[in-house]
């Protein structure tokens, strides 16, 4: 589901303000992840950290794991819409 160009525009305004850090890039992240990857998928994801470009995921079971692990690909693609970079490139998944 794509972010709409306006809010993205914004955010990227916003990263560019000497206030911004990563925490506040995890709080968006964590906010927008719904609109970025789906309800459905935002209900069994809890992102819990941004280390460089890896983001730390909590999912509730390893048949979750498996089944995200494979859409690692797409998930990031989708992700990366909120900054209009590649700002994250790999996804862990914890149990």
């Amino acid at each position: 589901m794509p972010l709409d160009p306006a809010i993205r525009s914004l955010i990227g305004q916003f990263r560019k303000s000497p206030e911004w850090d990563e925490f506040l890039d995890l709080e968006l992240l964590q906010k927008l992840l719904p609109s970025l990857v789906g309800e459905q998928l935002a209900d069994v994801m809890r992102v819990t950290a941004i280390y460089g470009s890896k983001l730390v995921v909590d999912v509730p079971d390893k048949i979750w794991r498996k089944q995200l692990s494979q859409m690692k690909p797409r998930l990031v693609k989708h992700i990366n819409e909120l900054w209009g970079i590649d700002r994250i490139t790999d996804i862990q998944f914890n149990v």
